[in-house]
Order: C-alpha cells, then structure tokens, then sequence
C-alpha cells in the first residue's frame, strides 16, 4: 500500500473493471476486489484520458486506490465500463450553435444548440469566474447551477455565434 504522499500507479493489464447497473467495481489481479469505485480524472477538460484516479467509493473519504496513466490502454469492456462512469459524471455539453444571449440584471441567458440537443442556461455576468478560455479558441462556460458547458473551437461556429460569444466572453 502506498503511503499518504507518494502515488500508486495502476497497470491497465491487471485491472477490470464491471459495470452493474450505476455501480462500477474494479478487481484487480492479485485478486483484491473493490465493490464500488469512483473515477476522478485529473484533467477533465484538456485531457480526460490521463492520470485517471480510481478511489473506493465505501468509503466516506473515497480514498485512492491508485492512478491509471492512460485508461484508453484498458483491455475494451473495461474501457466500456470506465467511459460508460466518466460519461455520468463528465458531462459536459458541447456548444455547436450560439442562437443568443441576453443580458438581464447582471446574468447573461445563453440559448445554444448543443451535441446533447437545444438548451438555455443562465451564466452570472462574470467572466472572470464563470468563463474559461482554456486553450486557443477553447471555452468552457458554467452556468449558476454550476453545470459547465464546452466550446471546443471558437473558430469553427458560425460568424453569428463567434460574434455572441466574442461579445460577452472576451474582455
């Protein structure tokens, strides 16, 4: 077992990992079993395929289990039971059409077409805390219920959209 401070890295070769129902559980090679484990990725936005954190989730402190560099060297059902538990967790719309947004006492309602279907949020009109530029031309937006919402790339919406955006999002 790994102490507090130093990380237990997870070979994908040792891992599977099941899915029954909402529950993912893992078993690991020298047989150790976990009932119910919780994903966490390090990097959800930029990359949600690195430094994957697998935690026990029977207990209150979900504490880690270890870390899988890569989940998408997993053996394919188990790559189906991760990505199957990060989709639950992670979602994360992705905006492909601006329609418009309004401003109305220091929020900003969004009406967007997205990958998941049509959808209006209400963002406080706050970039600095509620926009992220996070990469070129890269955007993740979060309304007031905290749920996030992606532009991949700015550049490719269409001119009426890029010019919504570019209007409440850039300083």
């Amino acid at each position: 077992m790994a102490r507090a401070f130093e990380v237990l890295y997870l070979n994908p070769e040792e891992l599977s990992f099941t899915r029954d129902g909402d529950t993912l559980s893992l078993a690991l090679a020298d047989g150790t079993r976990y009932p119910r484990v919780a994903l966490r990725c390090a990097f959800p936005v930029s990359d949600n395929a690195v430094h994957l954190s697998v935690r026990d989730a029977n207990t209150e402190e979900q504490v880690e289990i270890g870390i899988i560099e890569d989940w998408r060297l997993l053996r394919e059902p188990d790559r189906q039971a991760v990505a199957a538990e990060l989709s639950l967790h992670y979602f994360v719309p992705r905006i492909t059409r601006v329609r418009a947004i309004k401003e109305e006492f220091g929020f900003l309602r969004w009406t967007v077409e997205t990958d998941k279907g049509p959808k209006e949020f209400v963002m406080r009109h706050s970039v600095v805390h509620y926009a992220r530029e996070i990469g070129p031309n890269h955007w993740l937006v979060i309304d007031v219920g905290q749920a996030r919402y992606e532009i991949p790339d700015l550049t490719r919406l269409d001119a009426s959209s890029q010019r919504l955006v570019c209007r409440y999002l850039y300083l």
